[in-house]
């Protein structure tokens, strides 16, 4: 199992550590003038920024602009920001095809640095002086540039919020604070259920393309899976309630990095289903949803449709009990109230219900977005 705390950080009071930083070697290095860093030593007059990453770490990625802005601010400075991973290096090569990454990129298979600076987690950064004196343990996404340059200047002096470290290395500790956001990526296992509420997102030993669909917002359908990384697997995403779609955006990177895949938006054109208003003589008109009625779709897929809603979402909930995709073409705003029942599997007897609310479905071809999963292709 894989677990990862997204963004649970919480600050350690602590002096300035004066000892030297654990020695190290890098055997593979990206994005640099060496292609190896033989020793800590060997940076000698240089201020170090050591992070340990990985690509399944989603804040770790999700951070790493923010680092190329610190790396642009701090140019010409004698500073050197190192990322260090375990995972292997072909990995990582395709990884930095499709991410800029502005910092030093170092690859330890062997783990000897992580070990050295016992490493139970990702993101975790230390500031290195450039006598090789270990200033500061430094979340990454607490690094300022004030704190590079008074390292520089050799007036750093670490204050508890220098010293913050991701909490998911430490959650038994009475000081331990509660996770902003966390993530549980798992091989299937357990009875199959999905579940989603206001803050929190919940698939266990689902099949791929279903979890998949579910986490991006879109039917299952709109896939085109080219290989299957697993048959099944189970996810969990927590958040606080105003941040849901924050931590959905996470989880999107989080699985991705997890499976070694892309998921991006493919145009296709493909016979749909035109949601039209119906031009039947006699006709009735959609029926306006009352001000006093709950906004959001109560039930639909399996022959059923009901709530209060655009006509858009309306073409979308419809699209999960049809043979092809449905596409809003009424032209009308605001919301409007359906209840709806119809033979589940049969489009034919779905359009009769429709009908009855003023409402067609007409065969027409059309560009759609679908999503097409792919893996990392590797050198």
């Amino acid at each position: 199992m894989m677990t990862l705390a997204l963004a649970a950080l919480l600050a350690a009071p602590a002096a300035a550590a004066a000892a030297k930083a654990p020695e190290f070697k890098i055997a593979k290095v990206f994005n640099a003038p060496v292609s190896e860093v033989k020793s800590l030593a060997s940076l000698k007059g240089k201020v170090v920024f050591l992070e340990f990453w990985a690509t399944w770490c989603a804040p770790c990625v999700a951070g790493v602009p923010r680092t190329n802005r610190l790396i642009d601010s701090l140019k010409g400075e004698p500073v050197v920001f190192l990322a260090v991973t375990d995972e292997p290096a072909d990995m990582i090569a395709a990884f930095l095809k499709t991410h800029e990454f502005k910092a030093w990129v170092g690859v330890d298979e062997a783990k000897s640095s992580l070990t050295a600076y016992k490493n139970r987690s990702r993101p975790d950064g230390y500031l290195i002086g450039k006598d090789g004196t270990l200033l500061g343990r430094i979340a990454p996404d607490r690094l300022q540039e004030s704190d590079v340059r008074d390292a520089i200047a050799g007036k750093f002096k670490a204050k508890a919020e220098n010293l913050a470290f991701n909490a998911a290395e430490e959650a038994s500790s009475p000081k331990a604070g509660k996770a902003l956001f966390e993530a549980v990526i798992s091989a299937a296992s357990g009875k199959p259920s999905m579940s989603m509420g206001s803050d929190d997102l919940t698939a266990n030993a689902m099949p791929f393309a279903l979890v998949i669909s579910w986490i991006w917002g879109v039917e299952e359908d709109q896939l085109i899976v080219e290989k299957p990384p697993v048959e099944n697997f189970s996810v969990r995403l927590k958040t606080p309630p105003d941040r849901f779609e924050e931590g959905r955006e996470l989880l999107k990177q989080a699985v991705q990095s997890t499976f070694g895949i892309t998921v991006k938006p493919e145009l296709k054109e493909t016979d749909v289903y035109l949601l039209s208003v119906s031009t039947a003589p006699g006709a009735p008109r959609p029926a306006a949803g009352e001000p006093a009625l709950k906004s959001g779709i109560m039930a639909s897929g399996g022959g059923r449709l009901l709530g209060k809603a655009t006509m858009p979402r309306f073409a979308k909930a419809l699209w999960m009990s049809s043979s092809k995709p449905v596409l809003d073409d009424t032209g009308l705003a605001g919301e409007f109230a359906l209840d709806l029942e119809w033979k589940r599997g049969s489009d034919a007897d779905c359009g009769r219900a429709l009908a009855a609310a003023g409402l067609a479905l007409v065969p027409g071809r059309r560009q759609v977005e679908f999503l097409r999963v792919a893996p990392v292709k590797k050198n």
